[in-house]
């Protein structure tokens, strides 16, 4: 009997191993043979931004047209992309239906809040390093999207620049505090004794 519970056991195991090596393998094809797609992020609560060592994100295109948000959580939706002038990737078209395949689109499914998930919510930092992306200005997501809507984030721009952990803060300038004005004069400047 303890033959076959090692032999059970040791099928678990490798069953698993080759699960989590398709999952890369299906994430790495993706990232080098799918459509490269530049995304805008939304603001979202500063106090869910960063969750220990990853950031969570959401996007413009997540948010559902009004006839849409009715939707049960799980719906899948499949947004139809385009191109606008400045790079970023928008959604032109959100469809129950798989678009064509001469279509550029991203599968996501509705959640509690009524807004698509992608499965590209959220980007492994290294530790210490969210500062970067707490302080910027504007945070872009960079993906590679295959030919059934999968999406896999292949970098973050933030700021306009890639995201790099090593990259110093950004010197903030801060003005001196406005003091109010007095009517009494300046104390006398100390003097040193001789």
């Amino acid at each position: 009997m303890s033959g076959i519970l090692k032999i059970a056991f040791w099928a678990t195991v490798a069953g698993q191993i080759v699960l989590l090596l398709a999952f890369i393998a299906v994430k790495e094809n993706t990232l080098h043979t799918g459509t490269s797609v530049l995304l805008q992020t939304v603001p979202i609560d500063p106090l869910s931004l960063l969750q220990g060592e990853y950031v969570v994100l959401d996007y413009e295109i997540a948010e559902l047209p009004e006839n849409r948000r009715g939707a049960a959580s799980g719906t899948i939706v499949y947004v139809t992309l385009r191109e606008s002038p400045s790079g970023l990737w928008r959604a032109s078209r959100y469809s129950n239906t798989k678009p064509d395949t001469d279509q550029l689109f991203i599968k996501g499914t509705t959640n509690e809040r009524k807004r698509l998930e992608f499965g590209i919510d959220t980007f492994f930092i290294p530790e210490g390093t969210g500062h970067i992306i707490e302080r910027s200005r504007d945070v872009k997501v960079l993906v590679a999207i295959n030919s059934n809507g999968t999406a896999v984030i292949d970098d973050l721009i933030v700021d306009g620049l890639p995201f790099d952990p090593s990259r110093p803060d950004p010197v903030i300038t801060k003005e001196p505090p406005h003091l109010p004005e007095s009517d009494e004069p300046p104390p006398p400047p100390l003097q040193r004794k001789p």
